[in-house]
């Protein structure tokens, strides 16, 4: 049983095994291809330290080249 939150519905969910359509397993996470009960579409949820890791680092890039003043 999974327990996830439907992107469409905003609602959270139980979600058995029998509704994995697919699982992909990349370098930086482990991605889930899941139908969802509430809205009958597939969802793809990744998980993983280094998919996380990965993300918190391209956050921080894009918020340090924020900040930096533009050169005209």
């Amino acid at each position: 049983m999974l327990w996830i939150t439907c992107p469409v519905t905003r609602s959270d969910e139980l979600v058995a095994d029998r509704r994995i359509r697919s699982v992909t397993n990349h370098p930086t996470h482990i991605a889930l291809h899941v139908a969802c009960p509430a809205c009958g579409e597939v969802h793809v949820y990744r998980t993983g330290r280094r998919w996380d890791a990965s993300r918190a680092a391209r956050t921080a890039d894009a918020a340090r080249q924020a900040r930096q003043p533009a050169h005209a």
